[in-house]
């Protein structure tokens, strides 16, 4: 049992070659948790509790563990090249965000740091204590799990792009304040070619499914329209945007939440958020009702029947939704923006994006 838990988690057998992180995870996690440890030292010198008892260690705690996923993921969980599985993230909660940073003896003797883990089909817990000692004294116990951790051991000296645990001086809280505000422009930014995809995405399978009441498929916003979308999305746009902000950045704060990945890796939450964001976007820019499309496909289905009928039976059916005469009126006479191409979508552009 302790072989096939050590296994899971991505111990390799003699012989094998250790397998490797999923790349684009990687890329994404490190810079979250650049953001979190950066907080964190904020939070840290702001408190000033980190210089009023002299020179410190600081410690740094790994947001993030990489094993096998204890679910099924399907192909994302292997290389499309090799076929050899991938580490997937698990996020560790050390006690709240804050928590990730620590000075050493702060709350007088050290004691063991404790984790949990409730991601990607993981629910086990374990301790670290002791990392300020030379050398390190690492003792970890997991509960409830007879697993190999793949947190042992693993303690850098200043080494900030190193995986795992890391000590720094007081000195250096500064430094990874600036690096974590530095990994939320550079990850805000990197993101906005997938923000592009998935607005063009979106805005192809509403004029799809707007087009199927028509009997015409166009598209409903021109190429200024989807590009506006794609700006509030990224910055944020006072005409289309809530009060919550551009849709990254709002998604980025819920990505950095310890609860947020129980069921889901955090490429396909924010996958799965953006779209529905996206559509949100397109179906306000044309004056779309978000119940759009449940109206029309019941309009389809009583074929000469009057907006009022229309609206009776949809209240029967969706009685929360609260349909009024004017948001059915909206949805069965949205079409395409008046400066848009005047163009045959091609069914190619919106293959997989439903």
């Amino acid at each position: 049992m302790a072989e096939t838990q050590a296994k899971r988690a991505g111990a390799p057998e003699e012989g094998e070659s250790a397998p490797r992180r999923h790349p684009t995870l990687d890329s994404l996690c490190s810079r979250l948790e650049s953001i979190l440890w950066g907080r964190a030292a904020e939070e840290l010198l702001a408190s000033a509790s980190a210089t009023s008892a002299g020179p410190r260690t600081v410690i740094l705690l790994p947001a993030w563990d990489w094993r096998m996923p204890a679910m099924d993921i399907g192909r994302k969980g292997r290389d499309h090249e090799s076929g050899q599985a991938l580490l997937m993230p698990v996020r560790l909660d050390w006690g709240g965000n804050d928590a990730l940073v620590r000075v050493a003896g702060a709350d007088g003797p050290e004691r063991p740091y404790q984790w949990t883990a409730h991601s990607m089909g993981w629910t086990d817990s374990g301790e670290v204590a002791h990392l300020h000692e030379r050398p390190p004294n690492i003792s970890q116990r997991a509960k409830n799990s007879s697993r190999v951790t793949s947190l042992n051991a693993i303690v850098s000296d200043g080494n900030y792009s190193a995986p795992g645990i890391h000590r720094y001086t007081v000195d250096g809280l500064q430094d990874i304040v600036r690096a974590g505000r530095q990994s939320q422009w550079q990850l805000l930014f990197s993101l906005e070619p997938f923000v592009t995809a998935t607005v063009h995405k979106a805005h192809s399978a509403v004029s799809h499914e707007i087009g199927e009441l028509t009997g015409r498929v166009q598209s409903v916003l021109h190429e200024t329209g989807i590009e506006q979308v794609v700006n509030a999305m990224m910055l944020g746009d006072t005409a289309m945007e809530s009060a919550d902000g551009a849709s990254v950045s709002r998604l980025l704060e819920q990505c950095l939440r310890p609860d947020r990945f129980a069921k889901v890796d955090p490429l396909m939450y924010l996958s799965r958020n953006l779209r529905r964001d996206a559509e949100d976007h397109i179906r306000r820019a044309i004056g779309d009702p978000r119940i759009g499309p449940k109206v029309r496909r019941l309009a389809a289905q009583m074929t000469g029947a009057t907006v009022d009928e229309i609206v009776a039976a949809y209240r029967l059916e969706h009685p929360q939704d609260k349909l009024s005469t004017a948001r059915a009126q909206a949805a069965l006479n949205v079409g395409s923006d008046p400066m848009a191409r005047s163009v045959l979508i091609d069914p190619e552009t919106n293959r997989g994006a439903r």
